[in-house]
Formats: C-alpha cells, sequence, structure tokens
C-alpha cells in the first residue's frame, strides 16, 4: 500500500510488529529514514506517557502520605496538649486546695485569738505546734503584735533571731501586713526572698477583737516545699512548670539561653485565693514533644516512598492501599476523639478526688479542736446530771447534753465520709448506715425543702458489709435524686424503704424527680454516662454504686415513670458474722477498787473533767499536760492506770506507751487512749499491735469507765 509523504513521494507502508529483522523491502533510503522517524516517535510518545502516569501516580502517593503524617502530627500533639491540659487542671486544682486548706487553718488560729482575753506566749506555741501538724508544709508560724513587729515565732529554733523584726524592714511583707490590716481579710503576699534565703511567700491572717485591731497571725512558706509536695516525679520528669503569684514567679525562672518551649503547647489554669491572683503555667518539656511528634513518622515516609516506587506498575493497588490506610488513619481518630472524652470525665473524678482527700486532711484538723472542747462539756453536763438539782435546771442540762452529742454525731459523720479508709466488711445493720448517711444529707434536705419519709424494717437482720463503702452508694443517690428533683424547681419527697425479700435485704431509694428517660435508662450503669447538664456529673457515680454492690454479692437496679421519678433498688444478700464479729454485751465496771491514774491531755478541760469524775468514783488522780512531764511521772510513781490523749504539740501516745513498755511492761497492757480527731487506718492499726483501749473524743462517762475497765482485764 502507498502512501503520500512529504515533496509528493510515495512510498510503501511498512509494517514493523516487532524488532527489525532480515531484509527490508526495496525503497528509496529517505523513505525508509522517514518511516523509522516516524515509529520511533510513537514509541517516544507511549513511554512518555507511561512515564508521566508513573509520575503523577508516585506524587499523589506522596502527597496522600504527607497529608497523612501531617495528620498524625497534628493528631499527636492535640492529645499531648490534651494530657498537658489535664496535668495542669490537676495541678491547679490541688494548689489551689492546698493554700485553702492553710487560709482555714491559720484563720482558726486567729479566732482562738480574737475569742481569748490575752494568750500568752506559751498557749501561742501549743496552738501552733497544733496548727503546723494540720499544715505541715507551713515553715514557720508568726505573732505579730499591734505595732506590726515580731512578738513569737514557732518553732523557736531556728528562728529565735525573727523575735523583735520590724516588718517595716521588709517592704513586700510589710505590704502585706498592711493590706491584711486594712482589708481585714486573709492577704497572700506576692513570691519573695524570705528572710533566712529560699524564695517563698507570707500569708499574713489579721486579729480584730471588738473592733480593735490585735496583731497578725503570719504563715511563712517556701516555694520549693510547696512545689514538690504538689508535683509527681513523672511529672517534673515530662513538663516544665511555673507558679506566678502576683504576677511573680513562686521558684527561679530558667537559666539564660534556655531554648524557648514549642509554641502552642503551653497551658496556664488561673484562680483567685484571698485577693490574690494565682496562675499555673504547664509546657511539656522539648525531648518529650520531640519523642511525640517524631513517633511514627518514619513508618509513613517508608510507606509513602514504597508506594512511589510501585506506583508505575501497581498505581490502582497502592492508591486502594493509601485509601485503605486513610480510613484506618480517620478509625484511629475517632478512637482518640473518644478516649480524650473519656479522658476528660477521668479527670473531672480525680479532680473531686483530690478536693475529697484536701478535706478529709482538713476536717480531721478541724474535728480535733472541735470535739476536745465538745468533750470538756459534755463530760461536765454529765456531772451535773448526777447531783440532786431542781427539775428545770436538769431538763434544761439534759437539752445542753443532747445538743453537744448531736454536734459530736456530725463531726464523727464528717469525718467518717471525709477519711480514707481500705476496704474492710463487717457484721452491720443497712438500717444504722441509712441513719448516718441521712444525718450528713439533712442539712441540703432542709434547704431544698426536701422532705425524707423512712420506712426501715426495724427486724432487718445484720449482714457483711463495708461501711464506707456502702456509706458512699447512698451519698450518690441521695445527691443524685437531690439535683433529680431539683430540676422541677425547689421541693420534693424522697422515700427509703428496707424489706427482707426472698431471703435476700433489699433497700429502695425513691424520688419525686422528673425520672429517667427510656433512651437513657439502659445506660445508666455505663462508665462516663451522664443525664446531668452544664459538665455537673462525670458518669462514674452509678457505675462506681454498681461495683460496690457487686462486691457485696448484691446487685443494684433501677425502674422510673417518666415524669413521676424513679426508684434505684439496692439487693443484699443475709451473711452470718464469723464468731470473732459477734458482738456480745459488755458489762459496766461495777466500782472497782481505788486506783491511781495518771491523766495526760494539753486540753485544760479535758484533763479537770476527768480528774473530777475519777476522783468522785474514789480514784486517786496525777496529771500531766505534756508527754515530757508525763515520762518523769511514769518513771517514779507507782501507777495502776494512764489514761493518754493520742496527739499532744511535745509528743504523743505512742511515746507514752513506748516508755511504759521499757519502764513496766505490766503498766503498758492498762493505757486507755483518747483522741478528737477519730481513728485513722494508722491508729487502728497501733491500737490492734498494742491492744491499747481507745475512747474517742467527746464521750460519756459509760464508755470512759467501760474502756477502764477493758483496760484493767488487760
Amino acid at each position: 500500500m502507498m502512501r503520500t509523504v512529504s515533496d509528493g513521494l510515495t512510498v510503501p507502508e511498512i509494517d514493523l510488529p516487532g524488532p527489525i529483522t532480515g531484509s527490508y523491502p526495496s525503497c528509496p533510503p529517505r523513505t525508509w529514514a522517514i518511516s523509522f522517524n516516524r515509529f520511533a516517535g510513537v514509541c517516544v510518545r507511549r513511554r512518555f506517557k507511561s512515564l508521566l502516569t508513573a509520575f503523577v501516580m508516585a506524587s499523589c502517593c506522596l502527597g496522600a502520605v504527607a497529608w497523612l503524617a501531617s495528620s498524625e502530627r497534628a493528631a499527636r500533639e492535640r492529645d499531648l496538649r490534651n494530657e498537658t491540659q489535664v496535668v495542669a487542671h490537676q495541678f491547679s486544682t490541688r494548689l489551689q486546695s492546698t493554700l485553702e486548706k492553710h487560709v482555714i487553718a491559720l484563720q482558726q488560729m486567729a479566732n482562738f485569738f480574737e475569742n481569748s482575753e490575752e494568750v500568752t506566749d506559751t498557749e501561742f506555741y501549743e496552738f501552733a505546734a497544733k496548727t503546723l501538724r494540720q499544715i505541715p508544709l507551713c515553715l514557720r508560724i508568726s505573732r505579730i503584735d499591734p505595732s506590726l513587729r515580731v512578738r513569737a515565732v514557732y518553732p523557736p529554733e531556728p528562728n529565735r533571731a525573727l523575735v523583735g523584726f520590724d516588718t517595716r524592714l521588709h517592704p513586700v511583707g510589710h505590704e502585706t501586713v498592711i493590706r491584711a490590716k486594712e482589708s481585714k481579710e486573709p492577704a497572700f503576699s506576692p513570691p519573695i526572698p524570705l528572710l533566712d534565703g529560699p524564695r517563698g511567700f507570707i500569708l499574713a491572717i489579721p486579729i480584730f477583737r471588738n473592733g480593735r485591731f490585735e496583731g497578725q497571725v503570719v504563715g511563712t512558706f517556701r516555694g520549693a516545699d510547696l512545689l514538690s509536695n504538689l508535683l509527681l516525679p513523672t511529672v517534673i520528669e515530662r513538663y516544665e512548670e511555673t507558679v506566678l503569684g502576683s504576677g511573680k514567679p513562686l521558684l527561679p525562672g530558667p537559666p539564660a539561653g534556655a531554648e524557648p518551649p514549642p509554641g502552642g503547647l503551653t497551658i496556664a489554669e488561673t484562680f483567685t485565693l484571698a485577693g490574690a491572683p494565682w496562675e499555673v503555667r504547664l509546657t511539656p518539656r522539648q525531648e518529650v514533644v520531640a519523642e511525640r511528634l517524631r513517633s511514627g513518622q518514619t513508618g509513613f515516609w517508608t510507606i509513602g516512598l514504597l508506594l512511589a516506587l510501585l506506583a508505575g506498575g501497581g498505581a490502582g493497588a497502592a492508591f486502594q492501599y493509601a485509601t485503605r490506610l486513610a480510613s484506618r488513619v480517620r478509625k484511629q481518630d475517632e478512637a482518640l476523639r473518644q478516649a480524650n472524652q473519656r479522658l476528660d470525665g477521668a479527670r473531672q473524678q480525680l479532680i473531686q478526688a483530690e478536693k475529697l482527700s484536701a478535706l478529709g486532711e482538713l476536717v480531721a484538723g478541724v474535728a480535733h479542736e472541735l470535739n476536745n472542747p465538745l468533750a470538756s462539756v459534755m463530760g461536765y453536763v454529765q456531772l451535773l446530771l448526777t447531783r440532786d438539782l431542781p427539775t428545770e435546771v436538769q431538763r434544761r442540762l439534759e437539752t445542753v447534753f443532747s445538743e453537744a452529742e448531736r454536734m459530736a454525731r456530725i463531726v464523727k459523720n464528717l469525718l467518717t465520709f471525709a477519711r480514707k479508709h481500705p476496704p474492710e466488711k463487717r457484721y452491720l445493720g443497712l438500717n444504722g448506715i441509712i441513719e448516718k448517711t441521712l444525718e450528713l444529707k439533712s442539712y441540703h434536705f432542709r434547704v431544698n425543702q426536701i422532705t425524707v419519709e423512712t420506712d426501715l424494717d426495724p427486724d432487718l437482720p445484720m449482714t457483711m458489709l463495708d461501711f464506707h463503702q456502702v456509706q458512699q452508694v447512698l451519698i450518690n443517690l441521695f445527691s443524685n435524686a437531690e439535683q433529680a428533683m431539683a430540676e422541677n424547681g425547689k421541693g420534693g419527697r424522697l422515700k427509703l424503704r428496707t424489706r427482707v425479700v426472698n431471703g435476700r435485704i433489699e433497700a429502695r431509694v425513691t424520688d419525686s424527680g422528673p425520672g429517667i428517660s427510656a433512651e437513657a435508662l439502659p445506660h445508666v450503669f455505663e462508665p462516663f454516662f451522664t443525664t446531668k447538664k452544664d459538665g455537673k456529673g462525670t458518669g462514674l457515680g452509678l457505675s462506681m454504686c454498681y461495683g460496690i454492690m457487686e462486691g457485696h454479692g448484691g446487685g443494684i437496679r433501677v425502674g422510673t415513670d417518666p415524669g413521676r421519678g424513679a426508684t434505684f433498688i439496692l439487693d443484699l444478700p443475709i451473711v452470718g458474722a464469723s464468731p470473732a464479729e459477734e458482738k456480745t454485751p459488755e458489762e459496766r465496771a461495777r466500782g472497782p477498787r481505788p486506783l491511781s491514774i495518771l491523766v495526760v491531755d494539753d486540753e485544760q478541760g479535758v484533763s479537770d473533767f476527768l480528774v473530777e469524775l475519777l476522783t468522785s468514783r474514789g480514784h486517786r488522780v496525777n496529771t500531766a499536760s505534756d508527754v515530757p512531764e508525763a515520762l518523769q511521772k511514769i518513771a517514779r510513781e507507782e501507777l495502776d492506770l494512764i489514761i493518754s490523749d493520742l496527739k499532744m504539740p511535745r509528743g504523743t501516745g505512742r511515746d507514752i506507751y513506748r516508755a511504759a513498755l521499757e519502764k513496766k511492761p505490766p503498766l503498758a497492757r492498762r493505757i486507755v487512749f483518747t483522741t478528737g480527731d477519730g481513728t485513722s487506718q494508722d491508729t487502728l492499726q497501733f491500737l490492734q499491735e498494742t491492744g491499747a483501749q481507745m475512747v474517742s473524743k467527746p464521750c460519756t462517762i459509760v464508755e470512759i469507765e467501760r474502756a477502764i475497765e477493758r483496760a484493767l482485764r488487760g
């Protein structure tokens, strides 16, 4: 077949399906050359298209991997920022709780001054010693007189040189005490170099008696001590922390020339206390950021290069793999989002736990200061009631005793709820736990006009229960019911009922709130599920209740009538007590022989009451106001019994026990300890190891006499 080409020439078409081999058709040289050039052009164009396709696919693969790597880096950065936010919030909450605890403790000391006509330096030392036991992070407590000079400092050593110091010689400290005096409110100083060198701050509490300025109580704090106590070692290793008080750093800043923290990862939390602004800044350390953001990047780019190399021959497969990889990343992002939601819930629970921990420490100190005077009041009232008095006087004394008992129960319940307790099941009655929990919530119910109706089976059998865990369940159910009824406005009705049903103990808690929706009902016991608004719930309360009830071999379920309320039903097995846990009634001591008794207590009112009580029973009584004096009398006197407070300024009841055990071993078995701040786990372990008796202040005469009888029996 002939074809016309340039210059009017016609040449035959040459079919070249493969490599050119053998003889060639006879034709003019120029004609053959033109045909070969045309063939070569076709081959080049085809090859170019193939290379272009491969290049485009490789570029797409690398671009997709770059996008995925960037997304992964951004996700890791968000994750790191969220973690930093959680830690910063926790740190800020702990700092605020700790500072609040110190303000309250020093305010109590100022109140002691305000309510006393004259406070000697000895009394100041005794009260300051008790206060420092509540707030051990406080370096020292100073007593400032009305002329703003230091009158006394506790501990005396190594602070004697500060006595007589004029605050005007320390401008920032002087400005703080002036601010407290003029505002009549507690005042924090900004961070300052302290008189003995380290950097810290002071807290000034003014004292006014009948409107007249009587001086101040001033606590001094080291910044390093405060932060080292609040921050866990793992936090210090991973984060750079800065605390600002009134805009000034609590500790010196980073050294000159230090690299600035990476942008956008510094988290700041602020709060105001006693008129002073505080700020916590937390930044992940450079090595932590580098490790977190670098992780996974090498893998991404390795995959990208492999995809690019395979793009020419397997572009379709590579694209499908990239699509699957993108889908997997999207799923991981969704999982990360859900994990962050759970993390936020856990953070709220952690914050609440921190607050409860600080509350427990604070309540223990407050309870000690309340229980000691209550012990004196209740003791003397009981002594007066044993006398022949007019009926009207006796009736009023009984009212005083009843109200004092009520105060004692409130303090005891607060201690019970606020303290940390290891799990411990004992043979208990559920009705009693319900009644004690209602006492804790009684004020809230009165204020919110909630009527409580109880129908508790008086014959309800006892069973094995952990008092604190079951009380925690009830507190949660009562609080949930209170919040639910508040949605309908003030007022409501809470019904409590206990019964034995099918051989098991059943307790019902019914409220008159709006009930639970059908959609939410199947999920109420799931962790992190909450129907509360405005961040009022973490979604962990009911799941915690579920776990506690399961741990008791029981369960919890809920029924609801939307618009008319909800009923939570607790179900418990009836378990008999072991012989060691059966309670046998103790006989009251009947006129033991006259004893030689040593009373050791730093509270004069409590000591005087015990002396009068024991003397009226025919005993010989000696006293000691602190441990050193008691040790001297134990060494030189013949004693039958010791009644000692557990906590005192210059020693503890443990020192008394060790001295008796060393010098007079039989006497060590005849010690009755008293305490006004509840029974911590450490105290219970000490009593169990020694076999000593203990009476919680305030107490009744009967309780004291029974403890004496038990101690004499050894």
